[in-house]
């Protein structure tokens, strides 16, 4: 047989299905750049909305995705990745075209929570269905590759839509919308045509046991039992809160009211990011090939931790220096994220029973909403209160915490868990 050398999948050796499903997720990727960036610029500047309650929008749909993840994840589970998919990118296409429509407060409200309960299973659904899809060896390279297109995608979208919308036309927010809904359908097309069933777990042979007991194995009181999966979600609520959600709130205000760096030169600063990303993940695959994935999370949030330093040091300074130090950091942040898309996935489901990947995922999803909710909260509050120093200091000081807590990580997981040697390596001949 020939030799295969784990981590060196190449794309055109992916299975079809796999690079079928990267189809949809880039066209999903390109419709929510066109439309992220200026949901809150839509609802307060055109729509007429407070931005105290734009805010409690904001904050609800983080609650109540909080609230439903562990449906999805049970979801997932019962009746596979497939048909959460599907219905979710069905709702999520609707109700991303209802925007477009809102013009009360209200309307608001249920557009934002209808949107919610159609994502949140998405992400775990996807996770765990490319799990199944790829031999492990290869997972890390998949994720990192789905991480790529996704911000691809969201880059190339929030460029195409800067020079496509104005806050004095109405319609071209509608027209923007209907495009984004378009584009999942698109997304739901690639997962509609997959065979029946794919991405299920694999039926297993019960020796005999009562299927009662097989079924009373798998569940939510079993997945919060296992205390290394808590330890990699507590560490990463500790990472994504302190890192990933102050990109927006927290960044955008020390950016502009502290370092009184103009807004518009963020655009260059989340170009960085999205360029570090784009063009940097083929590296990270390869650097982190056959490296602990501990370490390479706790470099992750180091990474962010220096990050948050060279940005802070902005107003420090005056004018494009300034504004450097805000692109550059956010460029180096994107270099952190190269390393958590393909690793952190990968220690959750190398944890995950085959049977309970749709909880493990759910679970490990919860981050990011526990981040959205906190994260913008603590920066708003800070910065709003003239104290942006002490909101630095919880960044940079957050962030180095998460590091040094990935570092124990490693006396938690077995060798093959940590990536140090693939389950089910192919041997050379």
């Amino acid at each position: 047989m020939d030799d295969v050398i784990p981590g060196e999948t190449r794309f055109r050796d992916l299975d079809p299905l796999v690079r079928r499903l990267f189809v949809g997720f880039a066209f999903s990727a390109l419709g929510s750049g066109l439309t992220m960036p200026f949901l809150y610029v839509y609802l307060a500047e055109v729509r007429g909305f407070a931005t105290a309650s734009v805010g409690l929008v904001f904050a609800w749909m983080g609650l109540l995705g909080f609230l439903a993840a562990p449906l999805g994840g049970t979801l997932i589970d019962r009746f596979g990745p497939k048909p959460v998919m599907v219905s979710g990118l069905l709702v999520e296409s609707l109700a991303t075209m209802s925007i477009g429509q809102v013009e009360t407060l209200a309307e608001g409200y249920v557009v934002a929570s209808v949107m919610v309960l159609g994502t949140v299973g998405l992400w775990p659904a996807a996770t765990a269905m490319l799990t199944r899809l790829v031999p492990e060896h290869a997972r890390e390279k998949v994720y990192g590759l789905n991480f790529m297109l996704l911000n691809a995608g969201l880059g190339l979208g929030g460029l195409i839509s800067a020079l496509l919308i104005s806050v004095d036309d109405v319609e071209s927010f509608q027209r923007l919308y209907l495009v984004d809904g378009a584009t999942y359908l698109v997304h739901l097309a690639a997962v509609v045509s997959l065979p029946r069933g794919t991405g299920r777990a694999p039926t297993r042979a019960l020796d005999g046991a009562d299927d009662t007991e097989s079924i009373a194995k798998v569940g939510w009181h079993v997945v919060l039992r296992d205390r290394t999966l808590l330890r990699v979600v507590g560490f990463s609520i500790i990472a994504i809160t302190f890192g990933y959600s102050q990109m927006e709130a927290g960044l955008a205000a020390y950016a502009v009211d502290v370092a009184e760096v103009p807004a518009k030169a963020l655009g260059f600063a989340y170009a960085a990011n999205t360029s570090a990303i784009v063009f940097g993940q083929l590296v990270t695959l390869r650097l982190i090939r056959g490296r602990r994935r501990s370490s390479m999370l706790a470099l992750c949030a180091a990474t962010w931790s220096v990050s948050w330093v060279v940005i802070a040091t902005s107003a420090a300074v005056d004018g494009w220096v300034a504004i450097g130090c805000i692109v550059v950091g956010l460029g180096l942040f994107g270099a952190g994220e190269t390393l958590w898309a393909p690793v952190a996935p990968a220690v959750v489901n190398g944890l995950a029973p085959e049977e309970m990947r749709g909880r493990y995922n759910a679970l490990q999803g919860m981050t990011w909403t526990v981040g959205s909710i906190v994260g913008p909260a603590t920066a708003g509050m800070l910065i709003g209160h003239d104290l942006p120093y002490v909101w630095v200091g919880l960044v940079v000081g957050g962030t180095a915490l998460a590091a040094a807590a990935f570092l124990s990580l490693r006396r938690h997981l077995t060798d093959t868990q940590d990536g140090l040697v693939p389950a089910g390596e192919p041997v050379r001949s």
